[in-house]
């Protein structure tokens, strides 16, 4: 199921090498989403982050300044501990920019 997420984009990171013989290659985005204010025991923001493919993906965010507002198109998966949203992409808000 994708949905789409108007969220602040607060940075990214990547990271492709080797640890331990394992290879890793990703991308994360860091969102700014608001916190679950309902009950009363939370206010604000907290930072969020979403997988998005691979380390490739971190070239498409130069140019951005950062935060800067983005709709992303996301995608619940579920593992065995859980379930999580991955971002499958993002176009910034910003007349001009493209994600």
């Amino acid at each position: 199921m994708q949905l789409q997420v108007q969220a602040s984009i607060m940075g990214v990171k990547k990271f492709n090498g080797n640890i331990d013989g394992k290879l890793f290659d990703y991308c994360r985005i860091i969102a700014a989403t608001p916190m679950d204010e309902s009950q009363g025991n939370a206010l604000g923001m907290a930072s969020t982050e979403y997988d998005f493919g691979g380390s490739a993906n971190f070239e498409r965010f130069k140019g951005l300044q950062f935060p800067f507002d983005a709709v992303l198109t996301v995608e619940m998966v579920v593992s065995g501990k859980g379930q999580k949203f991955k971002a499958i992409d993002f176009k910034s808000l910003k007349q001009g920019e493209k994600g």
